[in-house]
């Protein structure tokens, strides 16, 4: 199509990032609730394997039916996490470890792309880190 434009990821300035820091909290500690949840339901349904092995697919084992409602719950805690780092991703950030809480945003520095470089429990964006590289080549703003 002649004269459409492509829409790629954002590109934020160092200022305008520093506003999704808030964001980036919020949306790790509903991470962290919902993997504290997974947790929980994969202890439950492990155990109910260990007793009952295959025949907790039966209906007539007498936890079949909460067997079906863990996998369902963690069908569903999956869908949330996944959702969690889609709105994430809507921002245009780049989520690079839930565990350790790293982000990415795109920005330009010297003149060059650049990911702006966010980790849990910072309260500011404060280092960057080149498109090629990763957590390792962090370098202050």
């Amino acid at each position: 199509m002649i004269g459409a434009r492509m829409v790629g990821p954002r590109v934020y300035t160092t200022e305008e990032a520093q506003t999704l820091v808030a964001a980036f909290e919020s949306a790790f500690r509903r991470l962290d609730e919902l993997r504290e949840q997974v947790k929980a339901a994969k202890i439950k349904l492990t155990a109910l394997e260990m007793i009952w092995g295959s025949s907790l697919l039966k209906q007539d084992c007498p936890d079949h039916r909460e067997g079906v409602d863990l996998v369902r719950q963690l069908k569903e805690l999956q869908e949330a996490v996944q959702a969690v780092i889609a709105d994430l991703g809507r921002r245009s950030a780049t989520v690079k470890d839930i565990e350790l809480g790293l982000v990415d945003v795109l920005g330009v520095r010297e003149g060059v792309l650049v990911n702006l470089c966010w980790k849990r429990g910072e309260t500011a964006i404060t280092t960057w880190h080149h498109v090629d590289d990763g957590y390792s080549g962090r370098q202050p703003l």
